[in-house]
């Protein structure tokens, strides 16, 4: 489900490919659900507390870094279940609902207090929260879904790609036979390009119906990632590129009986947009192309926006929370937010920022002042490494299957690594700026100024006697991993 952007930035692509994180990651996550592991609860309670709004990955990632800290939460959620997009919009055969429920109560088992259907300007207020708790963090998501801007969008049969998965879910999903109880059409046209539009297609062909996604721009210039394209390529979607939305087409009764559709192409230089950030903005629709697609339901996937009704002092009269680098409200110093309620983006991005709000409410809540200025990652760049230490090997890759029988089949598909090839995937990992006791400062430096240390802190056990120093560098050229940086000292 995530489309792994770490693993863009990893330097073991310039040696041979990259090390696959998300496989590891995979496989560590199924031998902790196996071996049933468990949070260490902490020994202490701070006596602060926190309150959580949106029980998605986001207000999760951030319950679990404060109870890790000794703080007290409770979330407050307004669907029935915990998880958020997670498990409102992506399905169980890409997401195991046992996996996910199990991973979230592992948190919820540090003491977790949940409180579901309760929503954020009915039920409860803001200004309450503000006023009952030390602190308050808004992870609302944005999860209402964008309507098509033409004729005939209006009525039975025309739905938004967030509705059409909710549905699902809400209706049992897979483990309790949503199949059997949502309405689709026989012939879905879903209008977008993006990995939502991709799951969309991939949902209609499971329950039986024939798929058919417009993207009114290039192959090329699709905003989904190229696993899910092919995931949906490859199960029976019927691509269309090029090919923009004019109107959806109805009978007398309402009941919708086609879409008609026009064929895009790229505007000349110096057209307005033709350079624009957004793709679909670089295209005009050709004259005399305009053709007919007959279908009888159609889902729009072209984004999705907040509900900001309970929050609305958050956001400044925008669709989303304003917040600043420390993920602090502006103009509500007790207030924070995080995820799609503030940018829409990445799964893991959500996790993320709840997890560095965590890190700016605890410093709050504890009287300290939150930094002025972000701070700035020291990466070490792959020409700081002795790469020829590292003896190439290929990325161990998972396997994919996909079901000669599409509809009704609720499998995953993505096959995770067994331990042995997770652990010998992670042996890959070049550890960039750390120090994974290689000995080979020990090995080279003429002075004998480095010994090991075993029982010393991570990245301590290589100790160094700096009277014995005499600063000819060697150590640092011969580390592997840009771990030593040497100085010139006060003179």
């Amino acid at each position: 489900m995530c489309p792994a952007p770490c693993q863009g930035a990893c330097n073991r692509q310039y040696r041979d490919e990259t090390i696959g994180i998300n496989a590891i990651e995979h496989a560590i996550g199924q031998y902790a659900i196996e071996k049933d592991l468990q949070y260490e609860k902490p020994t202490a309670s701070t006596g602060k507390k926190v309150a959580i709004v949106g029980g998605g990955v986001g207000g999760l990632s951030c319950a679990y870094q404060l109870m890790l800290k000794g703080h007290s939460v409770t979330l407050y959620e307004r669907d029935p279940k915990l998880g958020g997009m997670l498990r409102y919009g992506i399905m169980g055969y890409r997401v195991d609902r046992g996996v996910m429920d199990k991973e979230i109560a592992r948190i919820v088992n540090l003491g977790l207090d949940v409180k579901t259907g309760v929503t954020l300007g009915k039920d409860v207020t803001l200004d309450q929260l503000r006023s009952d708790y030390d602190a308050v963090f808004l992870a609302t998501g944005a999860q209402k879904g964008r309507g098509l801007p033409i004729p005939g969008a209006e009525g039975p049969g025309a739905t938004n790609a967030i509705s059409f998965l909710r549905d699902f879910e809400y209706n049992g999903g897979i483990e309790e036979d949503g199949a059997s109880k949502v309405t689709i059409g026989k012939k879905v046209v879903v209008i977008g390009d993006g990995d939502v539009a991709m799951d969309v297609a991939r949902l209609s062909l499971r329950l039986g119906s024939e798929a058919v996604l417009l993207s009114a721009v290039a192959q090329e210039e699709m905003n989904c990632s190229q696993f899910e394209f092919d995931e949906a390529k490859a199960e029976g979607t019927d691509m269309r590129f090029c090919t923009g939305s004019v109107e959806i087409v109805r009978d007398g009764s309402g009941n919708i009986t086609g879409i008609k559709t026009v064929e895009m192409e790229r505007k000349e230089k110096g057209e307005d947009g033709w350079n624009h950030a957004v793709p679909f903005m670089r295209y005009k629709p050709k004259a005399g192309t305009e053709a007919t697609i007959e279908c009888d339901m159609v889902v729009a996937a072209i984004g999705q926006t907040t509900d900001t009704a309970g929050f609305e002092a958050a956001t400044d009269g925008t669709p989303f929370q304003q917040v600043d680098h420390n993920f602090q409200v502006k103009g509500m110093d007790n207030v924070f937010a995080g995820g799609d309620s503030v940018q829409i983006h990445l799964l893991t991005t959500a996790i993320g920022q709840g997890r560095k709000a965590a890190e700016s409410i605890d410093l709050l809540i504890n009287g300290k002042a939150l930094p002025k200025k972000p701070s700035k990652p020291d990466v070490v760049p792959y020409e700081k490494l002795k790469w020829d230490y590292f003896v190439n090997k290929p990325q161990a890759k998972r396997t994919l299957s996909h079901p000669s029988v599409v509809e009704g089949n609720w499998q995953e598909t993505l096959s995770m690594l067994s331990q042995q090839e997770a652990s010998e995937e992670a042996d890959r990992c070049m550890s960039c700026g750390m120090c994974f006791e290689c000995k080979q400062c020990e090995l080279y430096c003429p002075q004998d100024a480095i010994t090991m240390f075993k029982g010393n802190p991570e990245g301590q056990v290589m100790y160094t006697y700096y009277e014995r120093c005499i600063g000819c560098h060697i150590c640092s050229e011969s580390c592997p991993t840009g771990y030593i940086d040497m100085g010139m000292g006060n003179g």
